[in-house]
């Protein structure tokens, strides 16, 4: 007699974040369709682990972002790493999450992501920090950065608010990131987000492919130099961007740690000198 399969088993971390090679495209999947592609700390780990092996890999001269299932692209972070704010959920979000974003936008290689569904939180950084973005043609779909809006609110700081004010400019950024609204796919198109809406739905793996199979044709020197150089003038300060998100993600979550930090203002004044190169 054949044992019956627990479906209530929990998925490893290689089989929530899968990953295949076809000729020279490869494609990173999440597949965590039972949390609507929700992100947690291993699979944190075995994306970045990914992300370093592709970007490694000479063979390799596109990189497409998927995920499983019509309901999600990503839910962005699974909620129930937040179910104990401590010292080390919040070293392992900023220390580590925060990695993601910055490997997308670094990595040698032109990135795509496919959207087929909702994508919130991580979901919509990474496709902020992603080169191109291809959509499916659905009008439940959906961009969101939510995070002022979980619990007492959550700082903007694995990426969000590089991606969002490099991609989208300063007040479609504000208008994300300080009301954590939904923006509909149509909006999100005219603010100039989207590379192409896929119609029919059915046909956006299709199209992906061949977009990715084209640029995989490409020299991969001339990708990267080109793909650096449009980064650069895009965003002249990326990574000390992503330093002010942390310092302050980190000055925020101290002082609900009750931890000694110095009062706001004392703190955005020494922000401006660090990072404005002066006062506002």
């Amino acid at each position: 007699m054949t044992e019956n399969k627990d479906e209530s088993k929990e998925l490893t971390a290689e089989e929530k974040v899968q990953y295949k090679k076809v000729g020279k495209v490869g494609y990173l999947t999440l597949n965590n369709p039972d949390k609507r592609n929700a992100i947690d700390m291993p699979m944190v780990h075995r994306i970045l682990s990914l992300l370093d092996e592709i970007d490694k890999n000479p063979k390799i001269r596109c990189l497409v972002i998927n995920s499983i299932g019509d309901k999600s692209f990503s839910a962005g972070w699974d909620l129930a790493m937040f179910s104990d704010v401590s010292e080390k959920t919040i070293d392992n979000l900023l220390q580590i999450g925060a990695k993601i974003s910055r490997k997308i936008f670094f990595l040698k290689k032109p990135v795509i992501v496919q959207v087929q569904g909702p994508a919130v939180g991580m979901g919509t950084i990474m496709s902020l920090a992603a080169d191109f973005r291809i959509v499916a043609d659905r009008d439940d779909i959906f961009f969101q950065l939510p995070e002022i809006n979980i619990g007492p609110g959550i700082p903007p700081a694995t990426g969000p608010t590089v991606g969002a004010v490099s991609l989208l400019g300063i007040a479609h950024a504000k208008d994300m990131l300080l009301t954590g609204r939904k923006v509909s796919l149509e909006e999100f198109d005219s603010w100039g987000a989207v590379t192409k809406i896929v119609s029919p739905p059915d046909k956006l793996k299709k199209v992906v492919k061949k977009y990715a199979r084209k640029l995989s044709l490409k020299a991969p020197s001339l990708l990267y130099l080109s793909k650096t150089a449009i980064n650069i003038m895009g965003n002249r300060i990326a990574k000390e961007c992503w330093e002010l998100e942390n310092e302050m993600a980190y000055h925020y979550f101290n002082g609900m740690l009750n931890k000694d930090v110095k009062e706001d203002d004392e703190f955005i004044k020494d922000l401006w000198e660090k990072y404005g190169k002066g006062k506002p």
